[in-house]
């Protein structure tokens, strides 16, 4: 009796913490839910505790009702929502078949799902009137990973009979980045034309270069062999050619297209695009739609710079830090100028090289401007600053661009310069009220930003900087992607 009184009040009086501070610990196993399954498919596979009959094209399906409605909606508010199959031992499934609900019970108590061709379709049928999204998802997957030119249309028209978007943007994609070669088959001709106008209008249709836009727009309506041919007629043009950014095709093939071409709107364009080649100096304040580059690829880039050797000469390399793979890589064959401590700034997408210093007959500072076009991977040298500007302040407001201030090599300067790209020119604008200028930075890369790069993009942590240059300028710009 003695010891029953004991263990009584050792169960009523819990352990006292050796500290104030104790706190409750919440422990979870990572292993339940696993186990939780292999239970439950263990009943099934013993036949124990079935509390319902499904009767799928007349074959019955035994299983465990609260585990149905436990797995997705449509049983959920079959079984839960005050619906007659409540109180039913046997119910009748329609729309789907024997073996597709087989399929699905499969994954139901297994998280596992077999997919064949034999099977998917019917499979995706279930699982589109069961309300599965997962087992959606794995068809939807399934069913890209064999899609080829032969098949994808009538995959298009599964997808668009389930409603599927996801699918559907997954076979867009696959065109996009086959454009080249789809555009060449039967089956392009094929598609909607509204389809084909919404990828031919893409930022992310992959090509080569603007051209094979314009030969896939004609191929929708006539043969590869009457495109090469120059068989076609363009007197009405196909309302596809709307699609094509012919400011970026190279002004030899555009003078060419517009010296075949009658009068009409078409030729119009094409002038357009010829004086945009024309107006280099101007091309900034000419952007539009279709001077856009097709990519949504953004990337920091670096131009310039000192090698880290007792010579200390100058880079004319550009560098860009892919953000997927956090390396840095050339990205242009087009060198760029010999400069460092220059200032740097985007607009409209042109990266421009302001000022900045040089070593050609010792170190001095540079008035000379540059701007760099990753529509047409070149160099254009702009009108000079109004005088030599280094380790200045350059930022982008509205239209304009400024260089505040920095050094000659013989004063700090206190100077403000404006510059506007549609007359390539510099003006004064009112100066500091004292001399500034950049402070020199040490170390492997001192680099520096924009302050909207800083803001938005930062250095990917998976990237190391690039080593041997002391100075060098980046900021970031849209490219064609890698």
């Amino acid at each position: 009796m003695a010891e029953e009184q004991e263990f009584t009040q050792l169960c009523k009086f819990p352990v006292q913490p050796s500290h104030p501070h104790c706190v409750n610990n919440t422990y979870r196993s990572a292993q339940h839910s696993q186990a939780l399954l292999r239970g439950l498919l263990a009943l099934r596979d013993s036949g124990i505790l079935f509390d319902v009959v499904l009767v799928v094209e007349g074959r019955h399906i035994e299983a465990h009702r609260i585990l149905l409605a436990a797995s997705c909606d449509y049983f959920r508010g079959m079984f839960a929502g005050g619906l007659k199959e409540m109180e039913q031992e046997e119910v009748l499934i329609h729309g789907v078949s024997y073996n597709a609900m087989c399929q699905i019970l499969h994954f139901i108590y297994t998280s596992e799902l077999e997919l064949s061709l034999s099977n998917v379709q019917e499979t995706l049928v279930a699982a589109c009137q069961l309300q599965i999204p997962e087992i959606i998802h794995f068809c939807c997957d399934f069913l890209m990973s064999w899609v080829d030119e032969e098949n994808i249309l009538d995959v298009y028209r599964l997808a668009e009979l389930f409603d599927l978007s996801r699918l559907t943007e997954q076979l867009d994609t696959y065109i996009l980045k086959n454009f080249v070669a789809f555009s060449r088959t039967d089956k392009y001709r094929q598609l909607p034309l509204e389809k084909v106008y919404s990828l031919l209008s893409s930022n992310r249709l992959e090509v080569s270069c603007e051209t094979e836009v314009y030969e896939g727009a004609l191929l929708y309506h006539y043969t590869l062999e009457q495109v090469q041919a120059d068989q076609i007629s363009l007197h009405e043009p196909p309302k596809l050619l709307e699609t094509v950014r012919f400011p970026l095709m190279e002004a030899e093939v555009l003078q060419r297209l517009h010296d075949k071409l009658d009068p009409s709107p078409l030729r119009d364009t094409v002038a357009s695009a010829l004086m945009y080649h024309r107006n280099e100096s101007l091309q900034p304040s000419l952007q539009g739609p279709h001077t856009e580059l097709r990519s949504d690829f953004q990337c920091v880039v670096g131009f310039g710079g000192i090698h880290s050797t007792p010579s200390t000469v100058l880079s004319d390399q550009a560098k860009y830090l892919n953000p997927l793979l956090g390396e840095w890589k050339h990205f242009t064959a087009s060198l760029a100028p010999r400069m460092s401590n220059q200032g740097i700034a985007v607009l409209n997408n042109f990266v421009y090289l302001i000022g900045g210093d040089n070593n050609v007959q010792g170190f001095r500072a540079e008035s000379r401007c540059w701007r760099y076009d990753p529509r047409h991977n070149r160099w254009f040298q702009i009108q000079s600053l109004q005088q030599e500007h280094a380790d200045l302040c350059v930022c982008v407001v509205g239209r304009y661009i400024y260089a505040v201030a920095g050094r000659d090599y013989h004063n700090d300067l206190n100077a403000v310069e404006c510059y506007d790209p549609t007359t390539n020119s510099w003006a004064y604008v009112a100066p500091l009220k004292r001399e500034v200028r950049k402070p020199r930075q040490e170390g492997p890369f001192p680099a520096h930003f924009p302050s909207r790069v800083c803001r938005e993009s930062g250095w990917p942590s998976q990237g190391s900087r690039p080593s041997g240059y002391l100075q060098r300028c980046c900021t970031v710009i849209g490219t064609g992607d890698p």
